[in-house]
């Protein structure tokens, strides 16, 4: 039904300072209409219209929607560039709330290994090929730090790349971007959803936005709208209502479930570097991918550390096709050659015939007790056996099971309390060197609410400030042309 004139309008005051004149015709919206209790109220395009007020054309508004790192970091980017633009965030739960839990409460906030963007764009199971183009270029990590280093947020780099505030705590990024928001006249909302969107005849978006915590219903009509809502179903409805597809999202950056009792024991352990491939029965092709070099845990449910995570993000549209199904083959000793382990073991037995097989663990192996003892186990040796009676056959075997040890994944679990989604807007329908809409115009799209998701590491960050920056970018000189 429409709304009526006995419901009432309540203007957005943003305290924006009025300094430019556009020629463009920007009258007629940033007002609200209030629909209290309204529980069935239909979207009115009409409504919105009737009796507006007019206003000066450098009242234009941006409303973002989503308050992550994308969504305020491109907010504050398009209020720096154009002051007299109105900047509205809206969002659903807490402003920053995946930056405050990433890295382990510490905030990975991006990658500082990657002076190539090539190579870093190689980090980006979806989306590597399209950035490497002008994306990074435009705003690279080295951009990303020094922007918060010039905040006053101190930064280092751990040896695996990984940047993290000196502090060691993600409140020092939250408070320098909420700070920054706030200093530059940006308007913060949160507890509302925006769940409906449209066109009107002038190019305006009509936006449906409810209350969480009241039974109400806003309605805005903006100049411009950047969708920066993560992998929520929320931006991907909006995306679709205003004309654009979406790639089925699907779980990405996970740990792998295995069913190994002996396994399980050995929660904790931690292998320094290891060569794991997975290998998939609908997978019939060699990809380069699914084969990955780095740290690995054993956890109570299976295995988890940056190779498996970086595996899981490559494979995880042929796994999600599997049912999470498929064996994972790791090189437990991937800097000695078959041959030279296979020697290794000899000579380490010809030196300690006395010795007991689990007391003595060859050092070259860099082996834990505890997992050489899971290696033994499996080769039905028993601990107490001394070297002398171990078979030349035996040897073979011990030295091809830590070079091929086979696990059966047969689900996956959870990384910390982190979330990554391969899926979203395809990057075929937005323009990446502005992120706008090649559908829909003043239409712009940032961070994981697109199909690119990283690996571990501090890569999603840097997709979020990246594409946050850019949209911000081009929003604001837009709005700085309309002269």
């Amino acid at each position: 039904m429409s709304f009526s004139l006995a419901r009432y309008f309540l203007y957005l005051h943003l305290n924006v300072p009025s300094k430019t004149a556009f020629t463009r015709n920007t009258n007629n919206y940033g007002y609200l209409l209030l629909a209290p209790k309204a529980k069935t109220t239909k979207f009115s395009a009409a409504a919105i219209h009737q009796d507006k007020p007019q206003k000066s054309s450098e009242e234009e508004l941006l409303v973002v929607v989503g308050g992550g790192a994308a969504g305020v970091y491109g907010a504050i980017r398009a209020k720096t560039v154009a002051p007299n633009l109105n900047v509205l965030v809206i969002e659903k739960g807490k402003l920053l709330s995946k930056v405050k839990i990433s890295g382990g409460g510490r905030c990975n906030v991006t990658n500082g290994l990657c002076a190539d963007n090539l190579v870093l764009a190689d980090h980006y199971p979806r989306g590597n090929k399209e950035l490497r183009g002008s994306f990074f270029n435009m705003h690279g990590p080295v951009d990303t730090m020094s922007w918060f280093v010039d905040r006053g947020v101190e930064l280092k780099t751990e040896d695996d790349g990984r940047v993290f505030p000196v502090s060691n705590s993600s409140s020092s990024i939250i408070d320098c971007l909420l700070s920054e928001a706030r200093c530059r006249g940006v308007s913060l909302q949160t507890g509302k959803v925006v769940t409906g969107a449209s066109t009107s005849a002038s190019g305006k978006f009509l936006l449906k936005i409810e209350k969480r915590t009241f039974n109400s219903v806003e309605f805005v009509e903006a100049d411009y709208l950047l969708i920066a809502s993560g992998s929520a179903q929320q931006g991907h409805s909006l995306a679709v209502q205003l004309g654009h597809s979406i790639v089925e999202p699907v779980p990405s950056l996970f740990t792998f479930k295995i069913e190994d009792a002996q396994l399980t024991e050995l929660s904790g352990v931690t292998f320094s570097k290891v060569i794991v491939k997975l290998k998939l029965e609908n997978v019939l092709r060699n990809i380069p991918q699914l084969t990955q070099v780095g740290p690995m845990l054993v956890t109570h449910w299976g295995l988890s550390g940056p190779a498996v995570l970086r595996l899981s993000a490559w494979g995880a549209r042929h796994l999600y096709s599997s049912g999470y199904k498929g064996k994972l083959i790791v090189d437990f000793v991937p800097d000695l050659h078959i041959e030279d382990l296979k020697s290794v073991l000899r000579q380490h037995k010809n030196r300690f015939l006395k010795q007991k097989l689990l007391n003595s663990c060859p050092t070259e192996l860099g082996l834990v007790k505890r997992f050489w003892k899971y290696i033994l186990d499996h080769e039905g040796l028993v601990g107490d056996t001394l070297w002398a009676s171990v078979s030349n056959n035996s040897l073979v075997s011990i030295a091809h099971l830590l070079k091929h040890c086979a696990f059966e994944v047969n689900g996956k679990g959870q990384f910390k309390d982190e979330f990554v989604t391969a899926g979203g807007v395809p990057l075929s329908e937005i323009y990446l060197n502005t992120m706008e809409s090649r559908i829909q115009p003043n239409l712009y799209f940032a961070g994981e609410v697109l199909n690119v998701d990283g690996v571990t590491g501090g890569f999603n960050f840097q997709n979020a400030w990246s594409g946050g920056y850019i949209a911000g970018t081009s929003i604001g000189r837009l709005v700085g042309c309309q002269c």
